[in-house]
C-alpha cells in the first residue's frame, strides 16, 4: 500500500516520526506494531532518535536481503553510481565536477564503507564538523542531493543530511583598494599584468580570463563564453565590444611567446598538464600563486590578516565596483542572469544568443 502523503506539519521529518500539533511535542510509531512513543518537545533530539530507530528496524530487511541474496549498498559504491548517472546530465563546469570530486573523496573517507541506510545525522555531523563553514556547507548540499537520490531508490529511509544545520559563512576576504590593485601590478609579471587588465576591463572570472584566446577576437568584439553560466542562460554568450583601451590590453597580450591564449606564459619546463591543451597555458592554481607572491611583494595589505587579503578574484569585485561608480551597468558585462532572460538551448534548435556588451570602464590609472 503506498504511504499517505506526509502533511505540512510532519514535513521535513523522518519516516515514522510525527508532530503533535496539539501537544507541541513529535511521537515516534514504532514500524512493526504500530505502537505510538513519545519523544518530547525538543525537534532535533526527535529527529535524531528516530533516525537511529529507522536504521535499527532497517537491518531486518538486511538479513531478509542476505536470504533473497541481495547485498547492501556502501556510500562509496553509490557515489559512484550517483558520479556515473547523475552528474553528466547536468553538464557541470569543469571547476564545479573539480569540487565534487574533493568533497567525495573526503566522503569516502570518512564514511565511504558504510552502508547508506546506515548513516546517521549524527555521521554527518560529526564528518561536517571539522570542516571550515565555507567546505562543510558545500559538502552538506552536495550530500543532501546524493541521499536525495539514494532515497529515491529505496536504499536509505531518510535523508540524514538534510536534518544537520548548514554553518554561518562569513566572508572573510576584503576588497581590493585602488591603491593597492596598482602597487599589485606594479610587481608583477607581464602576464599577469595582462590578466589583471583583462579582469578589470572585462570584469570576468578567473577561469573565464584564462580561456580567452586571440582568435575569440574578431569583427571589433571579444567573445567571451562563461564557464559557470553558458548551459544556464544566454547571459553566459558575450559579445564585448572592444574598445580603445580594451584592443590596448589584447594588443599588449601579444609577444615572442607563440601562444593561443591572451593570458600565456613560458614555464620553466614544457610538460603537459591534464586539462591543459597548449603548454603556454596558465591554470588557475598557478595564477592564484603568483598573484599572492605579486601581492606579498608589493606589501600593500600588511595591516590585513592573511585570511582577509584579497586574491586575484576579488579583482572582478573592484571592476563590477568600479563601474557602479563610473555610472555605468555592470551587470550585463559580469554575465549575471536576470528572470527576463531566456535559455540559449530551447526546446526544437540550438542557435546561441550572444549578449552585446561594451567594455568601457576607463582603466588608464592603473596600465597607464
Amino acid at each position: 500500500m503506498v504511504p499517505r502523503p506526509r502533511n505540512k506539519a510532519n514535513k521535513g521529518l523522518p519516516q515514522n516520526l510525527y508532530f503533535d500539533a496539539r501537544r507541541g511535542t513529535y511521537r515516534y510509531r514504532r514500524p512493526t506494531d504500530g505502537k505510538w512513543f513519545q519523544f518530547g518537545a525538543d525537534r532535533g533530539n526527535a529527529i535524531d532518535a528516530a533516525s537511529q530507530l529507522n536504521t535499527t528496524f532497517l537491518r531486518g530487511g538486511d538479513l531478509v536481503a542476505a536470504v533473497l541474496g541481495e547485498t547492501t549498498v556502501t556510500i562509496a559504491e553509490f557515489l559512484d553510481t550517483y558520479e556515473r548517472d547523475v552528474l553528466p546530465p547536468r553538464e557541470l563546469a569543469k571547476a564545479t565536477l573539480d569540487l565534487y570530486a574533493v568533497r567525495f573523496k573526503q566522503v569516502r573517507a570518512a564514511l565511504g564503507e558504510r552502508p547508506v541506510d546506515q548513516i546517521t545525522i549524527r555521521m554527518v555531523a560529526e564528518f561536517l564538523e571539522p570542516l571550515t563553514a565555507r567546505a562543510s556547507n558545500q559538502a552538506r548540499a552536495i550530500l543532501i542531493d546524493v541521499f536525495n537520490h539514494a532515497a529515491a531508490k529505496g536504499l536509505c529511509p531518510d535523508n540524514p543530511a538534510a536534518s544537520t544545520i548548514p554553518k554561518i559563512e562569513k566572508k572573510q576576504r576584503k576588497r581590493h583598494t585602488v591603491e593597492g590593485l596598482k602597487a599589485i601590478r606594479e610587481k608583477s609579471p607581464r602576464w599577469l599584468q595582462n590578466a589583471i587588465d583583462l579582469a578589470l576591463i572585462t570584469a570576468q572570472r578567473r577561469g573565464d580570463i584564462l580561456n580567452m584566446k586571440f582568435e575569440d577576437a574578431r569583427d571589433g568584439f571579444l567573445y567571451v563564453v562563461q564557464s559557470k553560466t553558458e548551459k544556464a542562460s544566454d547571459a553566459g554568450w558575450l559579445k564585448i565590444k572592444i574598445t580603445d583601451q580594451l584592443g590596448e590590453v589584447l594588443t599588449r597580450c601579444r609577444d615572442d611567446i607563440l601562444s593561443p591564449y591572451l593570458v600565456h606564459r613560458r614555464p620553466e619546463r614544457k610538460k603537459k598538464r591534464e586539462g591543459k591543451d597548449h603548454w603556454t597555458k596558465v591554470d588557475e592554481r598557478f595564477l592564484t600563486r603568483a598573484f599572492k607572491d605579486a601581492r606579498d611583494a608589493a606589501g600593500c595589505y600588511n595591516d590585513l590578516k592573511e585570511e582577509e587579503m584579497p586574491g586575484f578574484h576579488e579583482v572582478r569585485a573592484l571592476s563590477l565596483h568600479l563601474y557602479k561608480r563610473a555610472g555605468k551597468d555592470g551587470q550585463k558585462i559580469a554575465g549575471h542572469a536576470t528572470e527576463g532572460m531566456t535559455r540559449n538551448y530551447q526546446k526544437g534548435h540550438e542557435d546561441v544568443v550572444w549578449s552585446e556588451v561594451e567594455a568601457d570602464l576607463d582603466i588608464g590609472d592603473f596600465a597607464g
